[in-house]
Parts: structure tokens; sequence; C-alpha cells
């Protein structure tokens, strides 16, 4: 039995974009080669996969492109939602959702507060009975980050002399960080003096590439051939 975390540094999935003046766009699909993958390693030609959308304050509109771009486009035989944003406790049903799942994708939005609700709800000690049961575990930008012993705490600063990195879930050493490629000079500086001070072991993880843990054995899967993921510092 293989454990399995796809983190995904971010790509878009077909969303629907409503600009200021009302003008509505879709964005691009583009990270089908590692969605296919996703589905891939759960060994299911037709995976059952819950959705996670805690970071986003479980966004039906996010849900709705998640459901789509995996039933319609990527193969799933369904795509549920785990709301627990606003959840007092943690129902049986939840439970029972979480362990009849093939894949666990977790979506993108507010790391600290996503971690801060799994932690108090048990869900983080629940999802790691998943990921040694072979459960696939998944997910973009947050749902990406939230894996590691660290992520940085860009969602809740807005002074970049603020920055540091902070505790995640663990279930794979080191730091990663998202949407590498669209990170300032700056803030690329910052993130590298910080884990040479701290020595802690990063991965940088572009917008349309996946970082593949295996037994935690890693990997990388690019959509793109300008887009990658190195170690840092």
């Amino acid at each position: 039995m293989k454990r399995t975390i796809v983190a995904v540094g971010g790509g878009e999935i077909g969303r629907t974009i409503c600009l200021p003046d009302g003008t509505k766009i879709k964005t691009a699909v583009e990270t089908t080669l590692i969605d296919n993958f996703i589905v891939k390693a759960t060994g299911k030609k037709h995976p059952k996969m819950l959705f996670l959308g805690t970071a986003s304050e479980d966004s039906p509109v996010y849900f709705k492109t998640v459901k789509k771009h995996f039933v319609d486009r990527i193969g799933c035989a369904s795509v549920e939602p785990l709301k627990l944003f606003k959840a007092k406790r943690l129902s049986s049903k939840a439970k029972e959702k979480i362990f009849s799942a093939d894949i666990i994708y977790v979506g993108g939005g507010d790391t600290t507060t996503m971690l801060k609700i799994w932690k108090r709800l048990g869900v983080d000690k629940l999802l790691y009975e998943a990921y040694q049961k072979g459960i696939v575990l998944a997910g973009i930008s947050a749902g990406a980050i939230c894996w590691f012993e660290y992520y940085d705490n860009m969602d809740d600063i807005d002074n970049i002399n603020n920055l540091d990195i902070v505790p995640g879930l663990s279930f794979i050493k080191g730091f990663g960080v998202p949407h590498y490629d669209e990170l300032s000079a700056q803030e690329k500086k910052k993130i590298n003096q910080i884990l040479k001070e701290k020595k802690v072991k990063g991965r940088t993880i572009d917008n349309c590439v996946a970082l593949i843990f295996q037994n935690e054995k890693m990997t990388a899967l690019s959509c793109r051939t300008d887009r990658t993921s190195v170690q840092i510092p």
C-alpha cells in the first residue's frame, strides 16, 4: 500500500471570474496532467473524491468548479464536499466520508485558519490515519503546503518584514512554498534568509507543478516546460 500526497503549487481549472465591470471570463484549464495522476494514484478508473474547502470558507462556487473539473474532465465517479468551516464538532458522518473516499482534495485559501479548524475538530488526526490507510491526499496552494512540516504566514501578514515560517501538519518533511513563480525577488530573498537561519530545507512549487510524495519519496510533475520545483536555500 502506497502513502501518497500530491502537492500542487497552483493553476487554474476553468473557474469563472467576475471582473469589476461585471464582465465574466473563464480561466484556462492548466493542471490536467497532474489531476490525471491524482486519479491514477488511487488504482481506480473512477475514484470517489472528498473535497475540503475549509481554506475558502467552504465556498459553494469553488466546490462547483472543482466538481465539474474532476468529474467531467478527469473522470472521478463523484466529488462530495466536507464542510468544516462553521462546524462545532465533527460528526460520525464526516468521519465516514473521510474514510470512504479514494481521494481527499484540499482547496486553496487561508492555510492558517484551515489548520486551526482542523486541529480543533480533530480532522488533522483523521487525515493522518487516512494517509496511512493509502487514501490519496492532494491539494492546491493552501491544500499543498499544509502537509509539510512548515509553511509561510503570508496569508496573515501585510508586511514582508514579518514573514516567518510556521508549523504545518508534518506529514512530509521540510517547507513548501506555492505559487513560487509569482513571488517578488524580495519575497524569495526573505524566504531563503529565514530558511537558512532556521536550518530548514524547502521546496519551491511553481504554478502548474506538483510535488508527489509516495511513501515519503519525492518526485516532481510539471504541466509546463517553464515551471519547476527546486530545493531552497
